[in-house]
């Protein structure tokens, strides 16, 4: 491999070029990022080790050079005082990984042995043991982001359409960080009632209101010295957004009828699948909490913006299901390849997992064919063809989807609400209004 190390220290220059030629590799040197930058097309690298020595302009135009190539040029970026803001940056623009110096010979050989075989990680990991596989140059610039920051105890906003995999993040920073042996407690905003969130998330008092028979940790108090997960934080009401600016800024709570505050020590995580311009906009979400969650903002990108993700998830759920169902599927063919990689996934990773699960309990030999792969026909369907539906009101369109969502989920109403792409308090809005409808008519009898 043509590797490019820009290196201000001259032992540490001598040092990774002698071990790059060792092992058979050519080392272009330079002590200039200005001439870096020049050698990036003259010499097509297939890596770049830089060490950026604090220059932040002339840093982030190297990486922008770096990623606008094609390919683009993997970096790493070498330190002796490693800082997180510098970190949180590089992995921004693009860094493939940040290390601290001194250089490890087998962490660089194992290095070089990934980028040359095209893969980011580990096969071995990728199928196994990694919760995020993915081989989108963006996405494996978040988790490497999520791994920098993942120590520190800076708020996390994670953004993406339902089913990208926003959890998996949340679970994957907390799994990476000093808090992994303490709790991870996640709640979903959406799936509870106004007067019921309140409690949940911040305990109560004995004798605080009609039922409150003993005092009741919230879920900031169970979650000290872990994490918590604000799923859907968006779907909060107003009156406790307020209330939980304040956790944020002082670090302690304030339970229901409780006559002191009670300290905690938690990392937040908060997640939505609705666009936060039009909610702070709108006024229905409070812009300086909003600032105080987007700390470390991360956006992951829907599945159909990553196609290359497609199959290496399916064989990875292809493993998965057949070992679990004791089946003979295998592996997909082409035609089944082609057919998942034409879809335009408007679930993501969820829906294609689903697909592969279905395809697997279809399929009675190793080769998994075209034939077993079935979409959900409600989201197939060509809109310009004749599918057979009749014309009716909106009002009675909206029941039946609702009607056929809750029916492919088992009853499970937040899965439901996250095929139809509306909050879980809309559907249970909508589902009271079915059932006013229907006594009204009894009344009417």
């Amino acid at each position: 491999m043509n590797v490019l190390l820009i290196e201000t220290d001259p032992e540490d220059a001598r040092k990774i070029s002698s071990f790059l030629r060792e092992q058979g590799h050519l080392c272009v040197l330079t002590d200039s990022l200005r001439s870096g930058r020049s050698l990036l097309k003259k010499e097509s690298p297939g890596l770049a080790l830089v060490h950026f020595n604090g220059n932040t302009a002339q840093s982030t135009e190297f990486l922008e050079a770096a990623q606008s190539l094609e390919p683009p040029v993997p970096v790493i970026v070498l330190t002796r005082k490693p800082k997180l803001d510098d970190a949180v940056e590089s992995a921004k623009h693009g860094a493939w990984d940040f290390w601290t110096k001194p250089v490890s010979p087998e962490r660089l050989g194992k290095a070089i042995e990934l980028i040359e075989t095209g893969r980011t990680q580990p096969a071995e990991k990728l199928l196994q043991d990694d919760p995020i596989i993915s081989r989108d140059r963006l996405l494996c610039s978040m988790k490497a982001l999520a791994g920098k920051i993942a120590s520190s105890k800076a708020s996390v906003f994670i953004q993406g359409e339902s089913g990208t995999g926003k959890e998996l993040f949340a679970r994957y920073i907390h799994q990476q960080s000093g808090r992994k042996d303490h709790p991870f407690i996640a709640i979903n905003c959406a799936a509870l009632p106004d007067t019921l969130l309140e409690s949940e998330l911040f305990g109560y008092e004995k004798g605080a209101f009609t039922g409150a028979i003993r005092n009741r940790e919230g879920k900031f108090e169970l979650a000290h010295t872990g994490t918590i997960l604000l799923d859907e934080v968006t779907e909060i009401p107003a009156h406790l957004q307020a209330k939980l600016l304040r956790v944020l800024q002082e670090n302690e709570v304030d339970r229901l009828g409780g006559k002191y505050p009670v300290a905690v020590d938690v990392r937040v995580i908060a997640t939505t699948n609705v666009r936060l311009e039009e909610q702070i906009r709108e006024g229905k979400f409070r812009k300086d909490l909003y600032y105080r969650l987007n700390v470390i903002p991360l956006k992951i990108p829907p599945l159909r913006e990553r196609p290359g993700d497609i199959a290496p998830l399916a064989d990875h759920f292809l493993a998965r299901y057949s070992a679990e169902n004791g089946s003979k599927a295998a592996r997909f063919s082409p035609e089944a390849l082609k057919k998942l990689s034409d879809y335009g996934w408007p679930g993501n990773v969820r829906e294609l997992q689903n697909v592969v699960q279905r395809a697997v309990l279809m399929s009675d030999s190793q080769l998994v064919g075209a034939e077993s792969i079935m979409f959900d026909s409600g989201l197939e369907a060509d809109p310009g063809s004749n599918s057979g539906l009749s014309l009716m009101p909106l009002c009675e369109m909206e029941k039946l989807m609702i009607e056929k969502a809750l029916r492919s989920v088992e009853g499970n109403r937040t899965r439901a609400a996250e095929l139809l792409g509306i909050s879980v308090r809309t559907l249970r809005n909508k589902l009271a209004e079915y059932r006013q409808g229907v006594d009204t008519e009894m009344d009417d009898l």
